[in-house]
């Protein structure tokens, strides 16, 4: 009996990798001591209480959108919202180092737990004999992120939005990926948890399956549906 899909694709954020505790205070802590700023765990995570503050709201989400295009676009928007976040925090601490800390809490591959199922359903896809892909919307290089988990052998291409001037939900990173794994978009199957961008693929012909919004960095993402989806 043949299969239906030739090949699976992967969101990054919210789907393979927790985002819902990416800056945390020891993760701030050890970046802003990296340069020079010693930080208590209170200090740092009221730092990271108005940093979400400038970047989550309505004004902080306007500046960001389409900031993924590039790596260095992607670094000037969030360093600035995150220098301004730091303005008046502390006197004696320079707000553009604890900015630089905070963007650097954010792209540490060790900020981004994998949910407990990512592996597992990655290397049982991968042993099956489909061609796996990651296409993000990111403003830097996850692949060490990979590395960590120990799974970048599994996956067959990265096509990320700062590396290629697009983001979902344009169809660019979509055919992109394809065209890289060498399959047609009707034998693709792409996983994802947002409905608009990642939904998106199913503009470009390919099957979409989008995760519950619910999630937990210690908890199962449901990820093994996509086993029985592409047996």
């Amino acid at each position: 009996m043949s299969r239906r899909f030739d090949a699976v694709l992967f969101d990054f954020s919210g789907t393979l990798f927790d985002d819902g505790n990416v800056l945390t205070p020891c993760g701030v802590q050890h970046q802003a001591a990296e340069r020079g700023v010693l930080l208590g765990f209170d200090e740092a995570a009221a730092l990271i209480h108005r940093t979400r503050e400038r970047v989550d709201g309505p004004r902080g989400l306007a500046e960001r959108e389409g900031c993924d295009r590039s790596a260095e676009r992607h670094r000037a928007v969030w360093t600035r919202m995150m220098t301004e976040s730091a303005s008046g925090f502390r006197p004696d601490a320079d707000p553009a180092v604890l900015g630089e800390s905070l963007y650097a809490c954010l792209a540490d591959p060790g900020s981004w737990p994998a949910y407990p199922d990512t592996a597992s359903v990655l290397k049982t896809l991968h042993a099956e004999g489909l061609k796996l892909g990651v296409v993000s919307n990111i403003g830097w290089d996850i692949r060490p992120t990979f590395d960590e988990l120990g799974v970048t052998d599994l996956i067959d291409t990265f096509v990320l939005s700062c590396e290629h001037d697009s983001v979902k939900p344009e169809p660019d990173l979509f055919r992109i990926a394809c065209a890289e794994l060498g399959v047609e978009e009707s034998r693709t199957l792409f996983v994802g948890d947002d409905p608009v961008k990642d939904g998106a693929a199913a503009r470009v012909g390919l099957a979409v399956y989008v995760l519950p919004s619910t999630r937990h960095r210690d908890r199962p993402r449901g990820l093994d549906a996509v086993l029985s989806l592409a047996a």
